[in-house]
């Protein structure tokens, strides 16, 4: 009988799932990580995809802003620092240079970053903004689909826009990035508003791309925006630096997806009936905002009305106000909370709509160490202490024989189906 260990929090879960149940045990491919991440970032930097050095294109003069989608300080800290040396080899100065740290709106990681960041920056003599929904944002331009887009003031005016990010797959967006930083990272609501409304609905949210075309949207405000330069990261799933890719917009996003999805994208044979899924521990499991990435993305491998079970620790609870009030008050009235967003929209009450509509095609269970009460009479879900409890119940739900599969890293990794 196998144990799988399901990262939770900063230790590991285990659940004993018979051999002859076991389809499948969903991770991310083993690539080796880069020795020296600092290198590596230098080394991409230094030679740029299809376009010019960084000092070449500095030295066209005037100021410059840096918009920053990284979540790890240590990694921060490097690629500012190497912009700065860039910089003034052409001829700029730290106070000519603006850092923007982006606002994620899937993710509260970037929140503590910032707090380690903002004095380190202020010593350097380099000013830090951090955007959110209600900062100075100017409109650019218009998508070719008349979307209007509104970005942070200060980048928009910048002469030299650079922008630096990881490299992830999204539930909502396929796949994050430079052009995510811009789209949604420093965006105002209404734009946010603009790019989101229309997946509310959509079953699973990479079928929608298809009429949406978010990807499209982000190149095109990548290009509306005047980026001169990105810097693309690919991490593994401790976030160690794999591969940095920098230069123009769209080959170095090109070249960084491509290894995302090398490593993130798994193929599976057929959906099953049971569905175990970890967001990867910690910071993914801190809280259940945080986490619910890895339930859109495992339920696409889910059978109709199949059991899914949430193994998160969540010691953070909700996570996000907005989310937490939006579920525990319109669990049993959905299509009002959708006009609501229609009218009002929030990433709180969109993630708390994508859930509720998750608990309707689905048995969701969690393994949390949020307080049951919340699991069980506000949200209406089975919550177990242990994994193999709940392992036990999805067998006695779906039958002893059913198959059952396990996602270690659900906020980061999709499984596909038969190459869709």
């Amino acid at each position: 009988m196998p144990d799988i260990w399901l990262p939770y929090g900063k230790t590991e879960v285990c659940v004993r799932i018979p051999t002859e149940n076991l389809r499948d045990v969903i991770k991310a491919a083993e690539v080796k990580h880069a020795e020296d991440p600092r290198s590596e970032i230098e080394n991409s930097i230094r030679n740029p995809l299809k376009t010019e050095n960084l000092a070449e294109i500095a030295k066209q003069g005037g100021n410059a802003a840096l918009a920053l989608n990284i979540s790890d300080p240590s990694i921060a800290n490097i690629i500012i620092s190497l912009i700065l040396e860039e910089l003034t080899h052409a001829g700029l100065k730290p106070e000519d240079l603006t850092i923007i740290f982006a606002h994620d709106p899937f993710s509260q990681r970037m929140n503590e970053m910032k707090r380690q960041l903002k004095d380190e920056m202020s010593q350097l003599g380099v000013k830090a903004v951090f955007h959110n929904y209600l900062s100075d944002c100017v409109q650019i331009g218009e998508l070719s689909n008349g979307t209007k887009i509104y970005v942070n003031r200060a980048f928009a005016e910048s002469e030299i826009k650079i922008v630096a990010s990881t490299v992830e797959l999204n539930p909502y967006t396929f796949c994050s990035g430079c052009g995510y930083a811009v789209l949604l990272g420093l965006s105002n609501m209404d734009t946010i508003s603009q790019i989101l409304s229309p997946i509310l609905n959509f079953d699973d949210p990479i079928n929608a791309f298809k009429d949406i075309n978010i990807h499209k949207a982000m190149t095109e405000t990548l290009h509306l925006a005047e980026v001169k330069f990105t810097i693309n990261l690919v991490c593994n799933p401790s976030g160690r630096i794999i591969k940095s890719f920098a230069g123009d917009v769209d080959n170095s996003r090109d070249e960084a997806a491509k290894l995302v999805d090398s490593i993130y994208k798994v193929q599976v044979e057929r959906r099953v009936p049971i569905v175990f899924a970890s967001p990867g521990g910690s910071p993914f499991d801190n809280n259940l905002f945080e986490s619910y990435k890895c339930v859109e993305n495992s339920l696409r491998i889910v059978r109709r009305n199949g059991v899914f079970v949430l193994v998160a620790e969540c010691f953070g609870g909700f996570g996000n106000r907005k989310f937490q009030e939006a579920l525990l008050k319109f669990k049993e009235n959905l299509d009002f909370l959708r006009r609501i967003l229609r009218r009002n929209f929030s990433i709180g009450g969109f993630m708390a709509y994508r859930f509720l509509r998750a608990i309707k095609k689905a048995d969701i269970c969690m393994v949390s160490a949020m307080p049951n009460y919340y699991i069980s009479e506000a949200l209406g879900l089975k919550a177990f202490r242990t994994a193999n409890e709940a392992l036990n119940y999805a067998l006695e739900r779906a039958g002893k024989r059913a198959g059952v599969s396990a996602i270690l890293h659900g906020n980061l990794t999709t499984p596909i189906i038969g190459g869709t």
